[in-house]
């Protein structure tokens, strides 16, 4: 369970996947904090919908924010490209640890934006810093061509 701007977040997993559940607290005022037991094929689950406690900034980091799948999709292309295998093995971490840094102030920069104005986080979050760390990869691989490559 998150909460985000005026949003509650439940995340409810099985052995299917991740189902979210959200709550406008705006206009579920008069949802409290009350369980809720579901009967899965994996047995009971307990879900609670915490609404009435004190607001708290904060950002949940998913699986696909955590930036490992852009390290592995830079490190390969990367790899594939004809070089010396000595530019690769300094450029491929060099280049994880610059996308790695640009995640972290992206993260800092999301969880800003979720305290200060939570209506635009969507759109940043899903549109512009997107943009801007497959554009920063893209520059990355286009200098080590231009470096490093044979061609």
């Amino acid at each position: 369970i998150r909460r985000l701007g005026g949003m509650t977040f439940v995340d409810l997993r099985d052995r299917y996947g991740v189902t979210q559940l959200n709550f406008n607290e705006s206009l579920n005022k008069s949802l409290s904090v009350c369980p809720v037991r579901l009967n899965t094929s994996a047995g009971d689950m307990v879900v609670s919908k915490i609404l009435n406690y004190n607001y708290q900034h904060g950002v949940w980091i998913g699986e696909p924010c955590n930036g490992i799948k852009i390290f592995g999709v830079f490190g390969i292309f990367t790899f594939c490209l004809k070089s010396r295998w000595f530019f690769k093995l300094i450029f491929i971490p060099i280049g994880i640890f610059i996308l790695h840094l640009l995640n972290v102030m992206r993260v800092a920069s999301l969880t800003y934006i979720a305290a200060v104005n939570p209506k635009i986080l969507d759109f940043n979050h899903n549109i512009t810093f997107q943009l801007i760390v497959y554009s920063t990869m893209l520059l990355l691989w286009l200098f080590f061509i231009k470096k490093f490559t044979n061609s």
